[in-house]
């Protein structure tokens, strides 16, 4: 009888107990995932096209993510896109969130995998070419929302005779904005909107 009452008054004490909240680094991972669309910006501004983002999880087994897999492609050629990645969240030290870059080997190969993420278990972390000067390092804001980007001039970049490059992103639960420009070696921009970021609205 008494173990019985002890097991009621620790059911009761449990039921009690506000649900853990989640952490930063679950917050901003639950922020990224989904499916985006730039396109109320392009209607609304011809210098941006009609951008579909796709982020799902995957790896869900692995201690040293979470991991996402990206993948962005032009509204009208959904089967085509232009860019693919694996991307590695984690905190550092001093409590700012990481969100290190991957290539994947084969990124044809990956198309779609956001309606499947089973379909990358084959891959492993180190088959993985990381994007070591494209690390974003994001902060929580008081609001819910996490900003940040690239630091410095850290990440090399040689596309239109840039010599490296800069991105700076701003994460809600509704919203991804991303700014991305390179820059020559006398700090003049020679690729990158000049206009502000891509805002990518949550579709789904």
């Amino acid at each position: 009888m008494r173990s019985s009452l002890l097991l009621a008054a620790c059911l009761l004490l449990s039921a009690r107990l506000p649900a853990a909240e989640p952490s930063a680094l679950e917050r901003l991972a639950a922020c990224l995932t989904g499916t985006f669309s730039s396109a109320d910006q392009a209607r609304g501004d011809q210098n941006f096209r009609n951008v579909t983002l796709h982020v799902a999880p995957v790896w869900a087994d692995r201690t040293d993510g979470p991991w996402l897999y990206a993948e962005q492609a032009l509204a009208d050629a959904p089967d085509h896109p232009y860019r693919q990645r694996l991307y590695q969240l984690a905190t550092r030290a001093d409590s700012s969130l990481e969100c290190r870059v991957f290539d994947l080997p084969d990124p044809i190969a990956a198309t779609g995998a956001w309606k499947d993420p089973s379909r990358l278990g084959s891959l492993k972390p180190a088959g993985l070419a990381a994007q070591d000067t494209c690390t974003l390092i994001l902060r929580a804001q008081p609001d819910g929302s996490f900003k940040g980007g690239t630091e410095g001039k850290g990440w090399i970049n040689t596309l239109r005779g840039a010599s490296y490059a800069s991105a700076e992103i701003t994460i809600t639960a509704k919203e991804t904005i991303i700014w991305e420009r390179g820059y020559n070696a006398s700090a003049t921009q020679v690729w990158g909107s000049i206009h502000g970021g891509y805002v990518f609205m949550r579709t789904e």
